[in-house]
């Protein structure tokens, strides 16, 4: 009797487990959602969450609608002094993050962009890049560009303006 109350019990308590295995949660980690390297969040509404530092959100989705972003961004001003300190920081910041496609000097001729032939890296000491005003440039940094990554989730607003003071200073004619 006693091997038959063992063998019972035994019995049940496998039923169970097996039926445990059919719940909803015996999928949480394949049903979970996965954040993929640089992938940003759906925007929000226009209008809905205060925007500040001249970002636009959501993004153009043409290329008429970048252009025209980049063109009213030009009336955006540099809320960040042009310190040392803010210098500094722009530095650190650019040899972290864009010295690898615009290299050291800015040229366009880093490691990674000698790989990008079409379009290649921009040589941040040329005219095109220096006519633009502070805004246009927070505009690209905050958005990309061709095959340029959008920074805008890498580096905060005080971060992208850092980084133009030291474009500014290093590369321009100020």
């Amino acid at each position: 009797m006693r091997h038959l109350l063992r063998a019972a019990t035994t019995l049940m308590l496998v039923g169970q487990a097996a039926a445990a295995w059919g719940l909803p949660w015996d999928q949480d980690m394949v049903d979970q959602p996965s954040a993929k390297p640089q992938e940003a969040p759906a925007p929000v509404e226009p209008g809905a969450v205060p925007v500040s530092g001249g970002e636009t959100l959501p993004a153009p989705t043409t290329k008429e609608g970048m252009l025209d972003a980049k063109e009213a961004a030009a009336e955006v001003p540099n809320p960040v002094p042009a310190s040392p300190e803010s210098i500094a920081r722009g530095r650190y910041l650019f040899e972290i993050y864009c010295t690898t496609c615009h290299g050291p000097a800015g040229r366009g001729d880093g490691p990674v962009g000698k790989l990008f032939v079409d379009p290649s890296p921009a040589d941040l000491t040329d005219a095109y890049t220096q006519d633009q005003a502070d805004g246009q440039i927070f505009f690209t940094l905050t958005r990309g560009r061709g095959a340029m990554p959008f920074y805008r989730d890498a580096l905060s607003t005080r971060e992208r303006w850092d980084v133009i003071n030291f474009l500014r200073r290093e590369f321009g004619a100020e």
